[in-house]
């Protein structure tokens, strides 16, 4: 009698092969997943990471110091000095291009040092703010000191941060 489906001793025999499989079948969902969100995480990160190594790199590589953690499009990136010349009174003037290559518009703390060639020392510094720069685009900025030294200058980004425009700037 025990060879008959229809007995009580073969019932549970036959509920356990159908749980096991289930079980294993579960378990092999939930690591597919896994891997899955591992990979996606890796490839689609969030692109305000930071890495230290690069960053250090990118300061390397420019010559600009930043605080905001941005790898994929670092606000060094996006600044250009287009003329660095003597004003029309007795100061200097620093000008140039800033393109902000991220998807949202972004306001830009930047710091201008202005130079003597011959040894090296400032002469004079400004800080100025570019605001709501729409992804993508290209805005002009300006700024100058009100005095300069006879001798040969340069114009020099020191730093530069950006941030989502409506929002506090980083410190």
């Amino acid at each position: 009698m025990t060879d008959d489906p229809s007995t009580p001793a073969a019932a549970p025999t036959r509920r356990l092969i159908p749980l096991w499989v289930a079980g294993v079948g579960l378990l092999v969902a939930v690591l597919l997943l896994l891997v899955v969100l591992v990979i996606a995480r890796s490839a689609f990160g969030s692109a305000s990471a930071s890495d230290p190594t690069i960053d250090k790199e990118i300061v390397d590589q420019t010559g600009i110091q930043t605080i905001t953690p941005d790898v994929d499009h670092p606000p060094q990136r996006d600044i250009r000095i287009g003329t660095c010349e003597s004003d029309s009174q007795s100061g200097v003037r620093a000008a140039g291009t800033i393109t902000n290559w991220t998807s949202q518009p972004s306001d830009y703390r930047v710091v201008v040092s202005f130079r003597n060639d011959e040894d090296g020392t400032e002469f004079g510094s400004t800080s100025l703010t570019i605001a709501d720069v729409a992804p993508h685009r290209t805005s002009n900025w300006s700024t100058s000191v009100p005095s300069r030294p006879d001798v040969v200058f340069t114009c020099r980004i020191v730093s530069i941060d950006r941030w989502d425009t409506g929002t506090p700037p980083p410190s």
